[in-house]
């Protein structure tokens, strides 16, 4: 159910360090090496590292409440300045999804109860003909930010970087990139 406890996640490590390849974490002691940086929506059903079979190390995840690259926000530019300066990741992919909260809540602006969530979603709007254009619109959007921020700018014409969104459908399951104005199956 959904009241776990202290002892519930506790067990859960537990599990996980039973079968951990104790040689694999030690090698990460030395540092990442991450290819994408990624930014993800919080929504607890949308895990990166298990939708693309990711190792530990291999992508930079920067998580909030619809993936939104809100890059007047310190954290949002600390977390893209560290990816591009620090681990010169080659990828930004902004992962979008099916069915989120923060995209169906841009719908009705009236309705969000706290100023934690009316402020995260105050420049977002709800653009789209239903709730899954709307979602992927939101993507793109994310990716007009990004390329008006410094650092991203600066890769870009460097030819250091690449830019991508990503539309994450849970059932059936399938994705969908984004690429020169079009969504695509992959």
């Amino acid at each position: 159910g959904s009241e776990i406890t202290m002892k519930e996640l506790a067990d859960g490590f537990k599990r996980f360090a039973a079968k951990a390849d104790r040689d694999f974490y030690a090698d990460l002691v030395a540092g990442q090496r991450p290819h994408t940086m990624m930014i993800s929506c919080s929504d607890s059903r949308i895990i990166p590292e298990h939708i693309f079979d990711a190792k530990p190390g291999e992508i930079f995840i920067l998580r909030n409440v619809g993936n939104l690259a809100r890059t007047e926000e310190s954290s949002v530019r600390a977390c893209i300045d560290y990816a591009l300066k620090h681990l010169k990741v080659k990828r930004i992919a902004v992962l979008a999804h099916n069915q989120c909260g923060a995209v169906k809540a841009t719908e009705n602006k009236e309705h969000l109860d706290t100023e934690g969530l009316k402020k995260w979603l105050e420049q977002e709007e709800y653009a789209g003909p239903d709730l899954e254009g709307a979602e992927k619109a939101q993507a793109v959007r994310q990716l007009a930010k990004l390329k008006e921020y410094q650092t991203v700018k600066e890769a870009l014409e460097a030819g250091r970087l690449e830019l991508c969104a990503l539309y994450f459908h849970l059932d059936p399951i399938s994705m969908e990139t984004y690429e020169d104005g079009e969504w695509r199956s992959l």
